[in-house]
């Protein structure tokens, strides 16, 4: 195989990944998918390639190699199940799913197949996140002291009354957490390790939705580190989403306009030894590599779940008033 095909379900986000397909080499773009068949023609012709509005389309092509799953949410594990079961490698787009047991059914099915399952979680791929990824595993931050997730973001109500699916437990898991901070909470926990304890609070405060408009949340690492979420949609504006995280030696900062590190005097050096992890600079290039080369993806299912499983412990202590969670 010299080249890796990809079909795209869903375009809206799905419209960005294919663009990102066709600039990518190794990968070629076979079809796009969506019920919106206009939409599927348009992009289709944009991208000279074939496009449909059933699914089933493409699991039967065999020039299918991976499908990329871009829809709303609670939609991911009907839609990977069906295409793992279809003998394609399959690429879902954050978060993985709604709750860790819809996640396990992903999971059991790649199990099943033996197909790549993996999770486009694009900050992962972000240099200086990965740098910051490095330096803490390499302990160029020293011991772990203290991890922060921080979104805030504005979100009108029309946008969530757009589609009908937003700001529903049922197919987007949650509100500020699940749908717009969740990438921060992957590199958190990716970052910072498992986390043992929380307590947290929700409320909805300036919209009218099921889920969250804010959430916060203390959390306790089992490496003794402590940390913090904080995502909202409620601020007049988006000033900043990203992270704050620091060792007792080193620090990083990607909440103001760039990227900004911090070292003890004598341990600036310590910048001159950070590596990426892996040359890939997004899903799909990952995917080419991971098909062809047989590299591991950056974000498997098994990585998937974590942030999903965090945030069912938020929300759960959020229901209980923010009493403490035990992490399993």
């Amino acid at each position: 195989m010299s080249e890796v095909g990809f079909a795209v379900v869903g375009l809206g986000m799905g419209r960005s990944r294919a663009k990102q397909i066709i600039d990518t080499q190794g990968a070629r773009l076979v079809s796009v998918v969506d019920l919106n068949e206009t939409l599927a023609q348009e992009v289709a012709e944009q991208h000279s390639c074939g496009w449909t509005t059933d699914l089933d389309d493409v699991l039967t092509n065999q020039e299918v190699d991976v499908v990329l799953v871009v829809t709303p949410s609670g939609l991911h594990a009907e839609l990977a199940v069906r295409s793992l079961e279809a003998g394609k490698h399959t690429i879902s787009t954050k978060p993985m799913e709604v709750t860790p047991e819809r996640c396990d059914i992903m999971i059991a099915a790649q199990q099943r197949t033996g197909k790549l399952l993996g999770i486009d979680f694009q900050e992962r791929y972000v240099e200086s996140n990965q740098y910051v990824k490095f330096a803490m595993d390499e302990g160029l931050l020293g011991k772990p002291v203290l991890g922060e997730a921080r979104l805030k973001w504005y979100r009108s109500q029309s946008y969530y009354d757009a589609g009908g699916w937003r700001g529903t437990w049922e197919m987007d898991g949650g509100g500020a957490l699940t749908n717009q901070s969740v990438h921060w909470v992957d590199l958190l926990q990716w970052i910072m390790g498992d986390v043992s304890r929380l307590w947290a609070k929700t409320a909805t405060l300036t919209h009218t939705i099921e889920t969250e408009d804010f959430g916060s949340a203390m959390i306790e690492f089992e490496s003794g580190a402590m940390g913090g979420i904080l995502g909202t949609t409620t601020f007049p504006g988006d000033p900043y989403a990203g992270l704050e995280i620091h060792g007792d030696e080193g620090g990083f900062i990607s909440t103001r306009p760039k990227p900004e590190w911090y070292f003890l005097d004598g341990l600036e050096n310590r910048r001159q030894r950070f590596e990426r992890l892996t040359p890939a600079n997004n899903i799909i290039e990952d995917t080419v590599s991971a098909v062809l080369h047989e590299t591991p993806l950056l974000c498997d299912a098994m990585e998937g779940r974590k942030s999903i499983a965090l945030l069912a412990a938020v929300y759960e202590s959020g229901r209980l008033d923010g009493a403490a969670v035990t992490m399993s």
